[in-house]
């Protein structure tokens, strides 16, 4: 049963995040619009946010500033140098283990 949109919904968002959205859901085929809606419609059903929603990833893999990723590129340079590598394939192994990938 399709039930009647009756009620509208003013809200604010980063400009920014709305262009980017829209433009992804554009290429999807829908609008702003029915993304809410859907969205909405799945918090109803499944009781709660229909993702998983958790903090991003730790500090350190995270570049905050041009100075950051100096420090970052500095340190693994010196890690380098003293012979603290690994081989890409044992770290692949790693991530694949670790996350499923």
């Amino acid at each position: 049963m399709i039930m009647a949109k009756t009620e509208t919904l003013h809200i604010r968002v980063n400009e920014t995040v709305k262009l980017n959205a829209e433009e992804i859901l554009n290429r999807l085929g829908i609008s702003i619009s029915e993304a809410v809606n859907m969205f909405l419609c799945q918090v109803d059903l499944t009781g709660g946010l229909p993702f998983e929603v958790k903090l991003p990833m730790s500090d350190r893999l995270i570049v905050k500033d041009m100075e950051d990723l100096r420090q970052k590129l500095c340190q693994a340079e010196k890690n380098i140098e003293e012979g603290k590598v690994c081989d890409a394939e044992d770290v692949m192994d790693r991530l694949r283990e670790k996350y499923g990938i």
